[in-house]
């Protein structure tokens, strides 16, 4: 798609942003089809922004004043609303429902009673606000059982005792936005009103951040104001065109991702942690940003190992700075925020596609830093030509799943022990929802659509009881599917009780299972 894609910014733009800056992202934008970007760039107290490309297709142009969801980039939002709790004796005693002595080692079971458990009674006594905030309770992320848009907070977090835990609390990093919902459900309760309300009552409006929202009925109610919500979208490589993705608004996802917002007011915020300013006390700018707990899985985080996770941030250390940031990526969106405080420099990148958004902004923000930190040209790395290359990797390994899933059988090729459609039927779990399976051909399908990560999973047979599952998400690549095993469980009667798919990374190969409903016989 031809287009100009750099925009004329409304406010001032640093040098900087000069034409080889420009033509850069342009090539970048192009070469991951991501129709709009816009960027901050904090350096003391000045600040600069540039924006390129489509907010809206076909020609509603990106400005620094275009919000973007931001995703995950909400969670240290949700650990800073704590600490004003916790650091502010005044603050609390104007809530009802806030305990007196409320602290980071507050447990979420004291300020949530029954809503909160997870699958051990012992461990659900120990979890603190801390160990939600640095994702350290144990619970991965089961990103794939993410709730559908009619799931409340309160919802979400009761949910959460059918799901497995991967290790123990404290001992392993693992990422968990559930927690940072059930941090939410533990704000709303104790102030009795919505974590956005709180937010934009005691962090935006303070920082004078008037264009950032809670929901995306706000934002778009914000159009009369002059406010332009970006929409997100998703390459389709068969047609060589754009593809609209669906609004993400999932009310349960609140702390963990909720913030919709632009460059403007993110370097607002970034300037308020950069300079430990209000309305974050002192003592709660040092807290926000100690690192808890370290890991060494890269994930996609391009900075050497190990990496550390704070409350609501990572903490990494690239040529001997360290950098305090985070990113966020949703339906449609990918939003990138950090800042080092010993240069006092920082920037937040928004885009409007997910995955490839980040892949322009990694690549952008890298050679930034490289500039900055006056990395010699040939200890520099490409970062352009280092994620195509992961890309293309991990695409060649999901082309290989069904020989690295099963290298070993003794039936390749057989057929199921059942006919296809006994196989067919509802399941359901008590953490993941529904699973309907529906025959077609040689093939079992199931459609999730509703759910947060929209998909259609269909099972094809491999040997015996082994079959494999493939995730196909809404508008994603199909080079991009996730292949992942499966499985039945039959009684002794022939009758298929159970399907399992490992859906869950974490747990090493121990599937959710999902229990065929009992059918009962209607009354005449």
């Amino acid at each position: 798609m031809e287009r100009n894609n750099v925009n004329d910014p409304s406010r001032s733009s640093d040098s900087y942003f000069n034409d080889e800056f420009n033509e850069k992202a342009q090539r970048l934008m192009d070469a991951w089809h991501v129709p709009g970007l816009a960027i901050g760039l904090i350096q003391g107290s000045s600040t600069s922004f540039k924006a390129y490309g489509l907010a809206q297709l076909p020609d509603i142009a990106v400005t620094p004043e275009t919000v973007f969801f931001a995703a995950s980039t909400t969670k240290a939002f949700t650990a800073a609303s704590v600490s004003l709790l916790v650091d502010n004796a005044d603050l609390r005693s104007s809530f009802n429902h806030c305990p007196s002595n409320l602290s980071w080692q507050t447990t979420l079971s004291s300020i949530l009673g029954d809503d909160f458990a997870l699958d051990d009674d012992s461990i659900t006594s120990r979890i603190t606000l801390e160990d939600a905030l640095s994702n350290q309770t144990g619970l991965p992320d089961h990103k794939f059982s993410f709730k559908p848009k009619s799931a409340s907070v309160r919802d979400v977090v009761r949910s959460l005792r059918h799901l497995p835990r991967a290790a123990e609390p404290g001992t392993r990093y693992l990422y968990s936005s559930y927690m940072f919902s059930t941090v939410s459900h533990a704000m709303e309760t104790m102030t009795s009103m919505s974590l956005g309300n709180f937010m934009k009552q005691n962090i935006w409006q303070p920082l004078g951040m008037t264009r950032t929202y809670w929901t995306p009925a706000e934002a778009m109610e914000a159009k009369a104001s002059g406010t332009v919500l970006a929409r997100g979208y998703a390459w389709s490589e068969a047609n060589e065109s754009f593809v609209e993705e669906p609004v993400p608004d999932f009310p349960a996802v609140s702390g963990a991702g909720a913030i919709i917002s632009n460059v403007v007011d993110y370097a607002k915020w970034l300037q308020c942690m950069m300079t430990q300013s209000p309305p974050i006390s002192p003592a709660a700018h040092t807290t926000l940003t100690t690192p808890r707990i370290s890991f060494s899985a890269p994930g996609n985080n391009p900075f050497p190992v190990p990496h550390s996770y704070a409350l609501g941030w990572f903490i990494d250390h690239y040529r001997g700075e360290r950098i305090v940031w985070h990113s966020g990526g949703w339906t449609g969106f990918g939003t990138t925020a950090m800042y080092l405080p010993d240069r006092q420099w920082g920037l937040v990148m928004m885009g409007n596609t997910r995955g490839s958004s980040h892949c322009v902004q990694t690549a952008l923000y890298m050679g930034m830093l490289d500039d900055l930190l006056g990395t010699p040209e040939d200890e520099r790395v490409d970062w352009n030509i280092e994620l195509q290359g992961r890309l293309a990797q991990r695409r060649s390994d999901i082309a290989c799943s069904p020989e690295t899933l099963y290298p070993s059988l003794p039936c390749p090729g057989c057929s199921p022990p059942l006919p296809y459609q006994s196989y067919a039927g509802d399941y359901i779990h008590a953490g993941y929802g529904d699973l309907v399976l529906e025959c077609r051909g040689d093939s079992l399908f199931a459609s999730r659509l509703a759910q947060e990560i929209p998909m259609v999973i269909r099972m094809v047979h491999v040997c015996k009881e082994s079959w494999l599952a493939t995730l196909m998400t809404l508008n994603e690549d199909p080079r991009d599917h996730l292949v992942v095993r499966a499985s039945f469980k039959v009684d002794a009667d022939d009758k298929v009780t159970q399907v399992g798919l490992d859906l869950e990374p974490a747990l090493n190969g121990n599937m959710i299972w999902f229990s065929r409903k009992v059918v009962t016989a209607g009354y005449p």
